[in-house]
C-alpha cells in the first residue's frame, strides 16, 4: 500500500501542524499513513468513510489537504468531490486510486494530484509539501 524506499524519511519543516484529513476505507493504510504523517509533523484527522469527513467540513473544521481515496463502498471519493463542489468549500483534495488515472472521472476543482496506488511514501510528501 505505502512503498517506503528510504527508510529515514525527514520531518518536513512545511509540515508544521498543517491539518490533513485521510479519508479511506482501509483501516490499515489510515493507521500507517496517520502515524507517518504524525512522525512528518502533520495533525491528521482520519476517517474510514466520506460521511465523517463530510461532518467535519460542515462543523466548519478546514483541513490544510484532504487524502481521498477514490473507491470506497457508499459514499466514494467522487461523492465527496461533488459535495464540496456543490457545497461551495475549497479544500485541495489529493486522490488515491488503484485505477488508471484516465478512468478516474471526478470535478477537478479541489484535485491537486491522482495518485496511483500502492503509492511511493516520498512522492506524497512532495506532493504534500507543494500544497499552499
Amino acid at each position: 500500500m505505502i512503498s517506503t524506499p528510504h527508510a529515514n524519511v525527514h520531518a518536513n519543516s512545511n509540515a508544521s501542524g498543517r491539518l490533513v484529513f485521510i479519508v479511506d476505507d482501509d483501516v490499515a493504510l489510515v493507521e500507517a499513513l496517520s502515524d507517518l504523517l504524525r512522525e512528518e509533523g502533520y495533525a491528521v484527522e482520519a476517517h474510514t468513510d466520506v460521511t465523517g469527513a463530510l461532518e467535519r467540513l460542515h462543523a466548519g473544521i478546514k483541513p490544510d489537504v484532504v487524502l481521498l481515496d477514490y473507491l470506497m463502498p457508499g459514499m466514494n471519493g467522487r461523492d465527496f468531490l461533488v459535495e464540496l463542489e456543490r457545497e461551495g468549500i475549497d479544500v485541495p483534495v489529493m486522490l488515491f486510486t488503484a485505477m488508471n488515472e484516465s478512468r478516474v472521472q471526478v470535478p477537478k476543482r479541489n484535485v491537486r494530484a491522482v495518485i496511483r496506488k500502492p503509492f511511493d511514501l516520498e512522492r506524497l510528501l512532495q506532493e504534500l509539501s507543494s500544497v499552499p
